[in-house]
Order: C-alpha cells, then sequence, then structure tokens
C-alpha cells in the first residue's frame, strides 16, 4: 500500500498524464538546478529507506524527486544502491533509473544511469 502512495506522489510531482518513453540524453540543466538535485540525491541514498522519495525544487519548472530502490553490498563497490529519479526541465520529464555506490570521502557516487525522457500523449 506504501508504494500505491508512494507512486501516487511521484506522478503528482511530474504532473504525468497518458505518456510513452524514450530513451533520452541527460537534461541540460542550470547549475542552481544541478546543485538541487545533487544534494536530493545525496540525502536519499544517505537517509532514506528503500522506495521513500526525496522531493526538490528550484522552481515550478525545475523540480524532480528521488528514490532508492534497493541496497546491496559488492566486495568491490562496497554498499551500492539502485535508484529512481523524476526530472521535470521545463516542459519535459524525465526518468532516471542508476547505481550509486558508497563512497566514504565523498559520499554517493553515480556508476551507471540511464535517462529517458516522457512525452505526453497528444502534445
Amino acid at each position: 500500500m506504501k508504494y500505491i502512495i508512494q507512486l501516487f506522489v511521484l506522478l503528482t510531482i511530474c504532473g504525468c498524464t497518458m505518456t510513452s518513453e524514450q530513451p533520452a540524453e541527460l537534461p541540460a540543466l542550470s547549475r542552481a538546478v544541478q546543485l538541487k538535485r545533487f544534494a536530493a540525491l545525496q540525502y536519499a541514498l544517505e537517509h532514506n529507506v528503500s522506495g521513500r522519495v526525496t522531493v526538490w525544487e528550484v522552481s515550478p519548472a525545475s523540480r524532480g524527486s528521488v528514490a532508492p530502490l534497493e541496497t546491496v553490498f559488492s566486495r568491490t563497490d562496497g554498499w551500492c544502491r539502485d535508484y529512481e529519479e523524476i526530472i521535470v526541465n521545463g516542459r519535459q520529464h524525465y526518468r532516471l533509473v542508476g547505481i550509486a555506490c558508497r563512497n566514504s570521502r565523498s559520499g554517493w557516487l553515480v556508476l551507471d544511469v540511464r535517462p529517458f525522457v516522457e512525452t505526453v500523449a497528444g502534445q
């Protein structure tokens, strides 16, 4: 039940309606947006239980969320978490799926990320 509520929150945040997803490039974001996004990502990976969403916003047109999905331990990389991130940049909606591993000196280091762009049907 809590995952249904969190999914509803994610859909509400990104204002999603009927969408389709296509592989995409990473969105070009301003420095202010990147800083806010990075802080939210670091916070969520460090403090959130799997599935808990951290929301960030610079403006109504520049906002997003990040939610860790699973945590695993690797002998080579240590503690790692896969996560899902939603970024709204103007009229574009991006969904990123990635994995980050804990680096004791610099926080969480993203090892892999796959961006998708959501296209709202009828636009």
